[in-house]
């Protein structure tokens, strides 16, 4: 007897997860598979520019569209979804699915993507494009390190960077910062995706200590959702370098303005400045905040972004394609930076040879006036082509003084507005700079959160300043000393070939006989009095085992839950200090934990171990107990760990 299906019968929709098989009703509905996993554990379609990835969870098929964090789902909601239709159409649509295709094919078990993956062919006389290879490469990195269920379930970095739950939980940063997958360690990251037009590109990674932009191309910023929520009018756009950095800001400076973030991971390339632009024209903020770091980088990127960026551009149809009208350049600029120096490119526009002439001395005295309050002139300046239409100049400024650089792409940008036609003039104040008091708005944000005043917080970030200066110095006199070992080691060679660095022969004393071979395959430090010593001796010799206590206050959240002890614990631990079993009491809510940590300073992770004993001791709610003599020789270990480090690559190199 035929059972009777009702209307409003919840296990009819267990049952179409259960025995409809999502890839292939894909498949029958238009998509193709682009890749998968070597166990089949996941699948990637794609239909018409739309991708989708299949996995299984609790034994149900599931997807979700890396370019739309609400496309998710069983098969009730992929076909909600593409169908348009209610639940009870569904319903309709999945009966009269199974009863024409009542036994799902597992077509796509057999596919060649494997083989495409490693540019083997993937039907007989058609070979993988260059494209599709990098296509799936990127499905497939992407999906090893965030995995199915995206979620932030691991805060323990975020809070050490001084981020709060108010924080991490608004609407702008929901789904926009994700718990990573386990690695081949076992550890687990926090991850911030990098979208372009067509959906996830990539995915970057951080921890204490650790970063990393999966090995593609840079081709996705880091975007997130308004203040107020999803689909609200922006009223503000802010750039920053770092997604650390945005949230930082937001902590800090929130005010109520409807604002949309924007983060590059690192250097920007000219592809993000497109995307940046193109958020630009969709969302039509009223102003745009460069918010990057204080430093040469920094300065770089905004001078760029001076020169690129401009308010929401009128769409035009072209050719069946996407198109704006671009307001006119009569002046533009780019800016570099090598070694020792930064240049900034100018490039003039113009009708004739006379207003190329005007246009040069504009610059010459805003060039003049800035050296003119130095002690030395900073920034050179040089024509290097001139004819009746175009104006090329250079000029250049030690890194150092990049902020001179900016001053002028800020006179070139007012300059530019000028001699636009007026209905191609930005709005006043449309773009403007925001610097941080300290290198960052991270920096800023940990300084305040310690309870520093403005005026702490400068004096703090000058000291910082100093600090980084001496470290640029130190390194700068180690690769000279580097450079220096090396001529001598070549020195050697020449006058003792067979002596020094070639193996030898020579009798143990008391062994006669016998021999043993002899090395000197490492080159030796020098002491201040110039002596030499052998490599093992460089450091801060024997070493000692030294002891300290962790305190951990947090909300209680229930026994045998854990929680932030426990992950101070796992960080600890990973680092290669020992730690002992946690010991807990509650009270009024709050749990105090405490747990011993071990090390010594002759570990060879002695410099992982301090900065992770650094960072835990700034995470809120932590504290670390230690005497202030080993907290102090401990850091000048691994300061001179990461030297002796830092040379051995120079001598490498």
């Amino acid at each position: 007897m035929e059972r009777q299906v009702l209307e409003n019968d919840p296990q009819e929709l267990e049952r179409f997860k259960e025995r409809i098989d999502l890839v292939e009703y894909a498949l029958r509905q238009g998509y193709q598979i682009k890749a998968q996993g070597k166990r089949d554990d996941w699948q990637h379609l794609e239909n018409g520019g739309e991708h989708i990835i299949v996995s299984r969870k609790d034994d149900k098929q599931v997807y979700f569209n890396p370019g739309d964090d609400r496309d998710k789902g069983t098969i009730i909601d992929f076909v909600k979804t593409r169908q348009h239709k209610n639940l009870g159409e569904v319903r309709q649509h999945l009966r009269e699915y199974l009863n024409e295709y009542p036994e799902p094919q597992k077509a796509y078990a057999t596919a060649l993507v494997p083989a495409r993956l490693e540019g083997k062919p993937k039907e007989q006389g058609e070979t993988a494009t260059e494209a599709e290879i990098e296509e799936e490469k990127r499905t497939r990195l992407i999906s090893e390190v965030l995995g199915v269920k995206r979620e932030l379930t691991d805060r323990t970095y975020l809070y050490s960077r001084s981020l709060t739950d108010e924080t991490l939980d608004s609407p702008a940063f929901q789904g926009r910062v994700f718990t990573t997958e386990k690695n081949e360690h076992g550890f687990r990251n926090t991850a911030f995706p990098l979208y372009n037009e067509h959906g996830l590109a990539s995915v970057e990674q951080k921890n204490t200590g650790y970063k990393n932009l999966l090995e593609l191309p840079k081709d996705g910023i880091w975007v997130s959702h308004p203040t107020q929520g999803k689909g609200t009018p922006i009223e503000r756009l802010v750039l920053n370098e770092s997604a650390i950095d945005s949230m930082s800001y937001h902590q800090l400076k929130n005010d109520g303005k409807n604002t949309m973030y924007i983060a590059t991971a690192g250097t920007v390339t000219e592809r993000q400045t497109a995307l940046i632009q193109r958020v630009i024209d969709k969302q039509n903020p009223q102003e745009v905040i460069l918010a990057d770091d204080r430093d040469v980088g920094g300065r770089r990127f905004n001078i760029n972004y001076l020169n690129d960026l401009q308010p929401a551009r009128p769409f035009k149809e072209l050719a069946n394609q996407e198109a704006y009208r671009e307001a006119s350049r009569p002046v533009q600029w780019h800016a570099t930076a090598g070694r020792y120096h930064a240049n900034l490119r100018v490039e003039y526009h113009h009708e004739n040879s006379q207003e190329g002439a005007e246009r040069v001395n504009y610059l010459t005295r805003q060039v003049d006036r800035i050296n003119s309050v130095q002690e030395e002139p900073s920034i050179e300046m040089k024509v290097q082509r001139s004819t009746e239409k175009d104006t090329v100049i250079k000029l250049s400024v030690a890194k150092a003084d990049t902020a001179q650089l900016e001053v002028i792409s800020q006179e070139l940008y007012r300059q530019r507005e000028q001699l636009r036609p007026e209905q191609e003039r930005h709005p006043v104040n449309f773009i403007r700079v925001e610097y941080p008091i300290a290198k960052d708005y991270n920096r800023d944000l940990e300084l305040a959160t310690q309870g520093l005043t403005t005026s702490e917080i400068q004096a703090q970030a000058a000291q910082d300043e100093r600090e980084r200066e001496a470290q640029r110095l130190q390194k700068e006199q180690l690769r000279a000393e580097s450079q220096r070992l090396e001529q001598a080691q070549h020195l050697l060679q020449v006058q003792q070939p067979n002596d020094t660095l070639e193996r030898r022969q020579q009798p143990k004393e008391g062994q006669k006989g016998k021999t043993t071979l002899e090395t000197s395959s490492v080159v030796p430090a020098k002491t201040d009095a110039g002596q030499l010593l052998p490599a093992k001796e460089q450091l801060a010799g024997p070493g000692s085992e030294k002891e300290l206590i962790i305190k951990v206050e947090e909300k209680d959240k229930g026994t045998g839950v854990k929680g932030q002890a426990e992950a101070v614990k796992d960080t600890v631990e990973r680092s290669g200090a020992k730690v002992g079993d946690i010991q807990s009491t509650s009270t009024n809510g709050l749990r105090h934990s405490e747990m011993k940590v071990a090390y010594r300073t002759d570990d060879p992770e002695i410099g992982r171990i301090s900065k992770t004993l650094d960072a835990i001791g700034n995470q809120k709610g932590n504290d670390v107990v230690e005497h202030h003599s080993d907290r102090a020789e401990r850091r000048e270990i691994a300061g001179k760990v990461e030297n002796h480090r830092l040379s051995q690559q120079e001598i490498t190199r």
